[in-house]
């Protein structure tokens, strides 16, 4: 299976059967997404044509207080009956999967989120070896009335697909605010990267896994493949979103950027170039035209700096500029209820 399919073929998206055990637990087996808490580190990816979904089994647990699940996704180059096989060209698709995830209420404003990971790639060299890599943390969140505070922290260890050591590490803070229309949000996220005026061994550039990416960093996807993408530099990027409902079928959303670079990032010229790489506004308009329609229209320009050559290339004094229509169609085409 390749989870960055971007070929044109007829594909399924997901296939699986779910059975409940006993009125709290239940297994899910086959083709499935995997959505975890925001998406930062696991999402179905939906905006892309093929999504991302994952082969293997979940079980889940959910009662009023706690919701977990423990899914295992295995992958193979094709039925073989002594032994496994499975190290395609690129880095995009894992061998072994193991997830554990934990949503708890603690109490009446306090909830706990845990996701603990172990991804595998098989040695290109030798069958037998895999390079797992772990990804160990969880969020906080607070909720009062309008109010809502929320600290999300991960850290990444053990070894990367080429064999290499990983300690890397990644923090989100946000606080949310609601006043009658207008929603206001306000963060930063902080990812670990790599000094290049420092050569080590050990990589400090943290990989928010199988993750959507546009959601925390801008619709015009400067930042989607992790650490390529920010030369292994990292990158911290404050953001202030702003949401009003004009009614209950329209509302306008403006999402702010900031980018830097956490660390050194070397040019051409072997020069350390500026940290601020550049400002980014993503203007948006969504309408619901009725329970199963809904038009979105966005509009989005980045302000990039020269610095911002250096990791994607282009030309810093044009301003690119990024604009979508979109229809989502849901009807409910059967029901049966016995």
């Amino acid at each position: 299976m390749n989870l960055n399919n971007s070929s044109g073929s007829l594909n399924v998206f997901e296939a699986y059967v779910e059975t409940a055990i006993t009125n709290h637990f239940s297994v899910k087996l086959g083709r499935q997404k995997v959505e975890l808490d925001n998406g930062r580190l696991f999402s179905a990816a939906n905006w892309r044509q093929s999504a991302r979904a994952h082969d293997g089994i979940n079980l889940i647990y959910n009662n009023n207080r706690i919701h977990s699940e423990l899914i295992t996704s295995f992958n193979q180059t094709s039925e073989r009956i002594f032994d496994t096989d499975f190290s395609p060209t690129s880095f995009t698709n894992y061998k072994l999967l193991n997830v554990h995830y934990l949503k708890a209420k603690l109490n009446e404003h306090f909830s706990l989120t845990t996701i603990n990971a172990a991804d595998s790639y098989q040695s290109k060299t030798n069958t037998k070896t895999l390079y797992t890599r772990g990804t160990s943390g969880g969020r906080l969140d607070f909720e009062k009335g309008n109010l809502y505070l929320t600290l999300s922290g991960y850290y990444q260890y053990g070894q990367l697909q080429t064999g290499n050591r990983i300690s890397a590490y990644y923090f989100q803070p946000e606080i949310q605010l609601k006043t009658n229309k207008l929603t206001t949000r306000l963060g930063a996220e902080y990812m670990s990267g790599d000094n290049a005026n420092k050569t080590t061994d050990i990589s400090k550039s943290f990989v928010p896994l199988y993750g959507v990416a546009w959601r925390f960093m801008g619709n015009m996807d400067y930042f989607t493949s992790f650490p390529t993408d920010l030369k292994n530099g990292g990158l911290i990027n404050p953001y202030l979103f702003l949401i009003y409902d004009l009614n209950k079928k329209v509302s306008l959303r403006s999402d702010f950027h900031l980018f830097y670079l956490q660390n050194k990032v070397k040019n051409n010229e072997d020069q350390v170039v500026d940290s601020y790489l550049g400002f980014e506004n993503d203007l948006s308009i969504h309408y619901k035209c009725n329970s199963f329609t809904m038009i979105d229209f966005g509009f989005s320009y980045m302000a990039a700096k020269k610095s911002m050559e250096t990791l994607k290339a282009g030309n810093s004094s044009i301003i690119p500029v990024w604009s979508y229509v979109m229809i989502t169609f849901k009807p409910e085409l059967f029901n049966f209820k016995k």
